[in-house]
């Protein structure tokens, strides 16, 4: 459990909200959760004495009158008090109670003695009459800091060498990527996630204003690289042409405006890292009345962004799946298992992406790779039939966790937001 956060802690993070600072992120939701008792445990105990004593003065002044008028006539002139101290007297506990209606000081005993006993009964009158008490600075600053998350514009300072995580709505693997570790960095979206406060608002429709805007909310400096996730998380694995979130001209756009960012401020360009399929494209052509002129052709790829930008690495979850099966047949024939539909819809692009990767068999035995339209497919391969060197393919969160219980304990197999994401994090570690 961590320890509370300090009295100059507070006060310093308090003024930092209030002056527009960036704030150290690895205390944000120590700050906002941070409360103040309203009476401690001394106040407690004074509290219960001041109940004793004034319930001692309402049985003289109601209870047993006559013993109150009887003090009132012996006790010195002074105790009578002006007229106009009585009401500023009345005035003070209307604050902080209810008035007295009553001249003589004897009436007024026990609202001194609980505010004054009670302890946190002058704190209360002192912050009602002047809001300028630490506590009053902090819980302030606590709420604006609560409505510019919300907002999307809180500013943090992070230790060198984070993350700046660019997703899209529902992002799986970023998400898991920031459970895993909320200190890795700023996650950069167009709608608040709820897993993290640490967050920008930023759309690609909001232009370069809009990115250099949430990009002064952190310390870019001193940022380690730019995640970006044009993926789909259905889609993780052999994607179709265009199932993407973003497509690669929008990714080119990107790649383009952070290192103009970078250059227009100074920094060294720092490592972008893309996460996406190397084969999907935007294609763009030119036409005259007669038809197309394929000279003027143009496609934007990650695989081309690779090339053509310094320090981008593209992290093709394709391949990094294939690389594995690669690495579990161990030079047997790999066989592609599915329905037929799901033969038809990836057989050929599987073959045709591991020839890419230059993969021939070089032994005897087979490996059958099992992945489909979607993973109920391969749960009814994986659960009826205990075929051997079987090795499932699986997409679902849902699908994994139910057939780990029980079918998947001692075999092998892929789960590809797991194995994506331990890519990941050696990249950014």
């Amino acid at each position: 459990m961590e320890a509370p956060l300090t009295k100059k802690t507070l006060i310093k993070l308090a003024g930092q909200v209030r002056n527009g600072d960036r704030i150290a992120a690895d205390q944000v939701t120590s700050f906002l959760d941070h409360s103040f008792p309203e009476t401690s445990t001394f106040g407690k105990f004074m509290l219960r004495v001041a109940a004793w004593i004034s319930l001692f003065f309402a049985s003289v002044l109601v209870i047993f009158p006559e013993v109150g008028e009887w003090l009132i006539e012996v006790l010195p002139g002074f105790f009578l008090l002006p007229e106009r101290l009585a009401k500023a007297l009345d005035y003070v506990w209307g604050l902080i109670g209810k008035p007295v209606k009553k001249q003589h000081l004897m009436y007024h005993v026990p609202n001194i003695i609980i505010y004054s006993f009670g302890v946190v009964g002058l704190r209360q009158l002192w912050r009602r009459i002047n809001k300028n008490n630490w506590k009053d600075h902090v819980e302030g600053a606590q709420e604006k800091l609560r409505s510019q998350i919300e907002a999307g514009t809180a500013r943090y300072s992070f230790a060198p060498g984070f993350s700046l995580l660019f997703v899209g709505d529902g992002d799986q693997v970023g998400k898991s990527l920031t459970l895993d570790d909320p200190m890795i960095g700023l996650t950069l979206s167009s709608v608040r996630p709820a897993y993290t406060p640490l967050w920008g608002k930023f759309a690609p429709a909001e232009g370069d204003a809009g990115f250099e805007r949430v990009l002064d909310q952190i310390n870019t400096s001193e940022a380690g690289e730019y995640v970006l996730f044009p993926v789909k998380d259905d889609q993780l694995f052999l994607p179709g042409p265009q199932d993407y979130d973003m497509p690669p001209h929008r990714v080119e756009i990107a790649v383009r405006r952070i290192r103009s960012y970078e250059q227009e401020l100074g920094y060294a360009p720092k490592r972008i890292v893309i996460v996406g399929d190397q084969e999907q494209s935007s294609c763009f052509m030119t036409a005259s009345r007669e038809g197309e002129l394929s000279d003027f052709n143009d496609d934007v790829s990650l695989r081309s962004i690779g090339q053509e930008y310094d320090d981008v690495i593209i992290a093709d979850p394709t391949d990094i799946v294939l690389q594995r099966i690669i690495e579990i047949a161990d030079g047997r024939q790999i066989h592609f298992r599915a329905s037929a539909q799901g033969v038809q819809k990836y057989s050929a692009s599987f073959y045709h992406r591991l020839s890419l990767l230059g993969y021939t068999p070089t032994r005897d035995g087979t490996l059958t790779v099992g992945y489909d339209i979607s993973d109920f497919e391969t749960e009814h391969q994986i659960v009826s039939r205990a075929r051997d060197q079987y090795l499932p393919v699986i997409l679902s969160r849902d699908v994994f966790d139910l057939l780990s219980k029980t079918y998947l304990k001692d075999r092998e197999h892929i789960f590809v937001p797991r194995l994506v994401k331990n890519t990941l994090k050696a990249l950014v570690k």
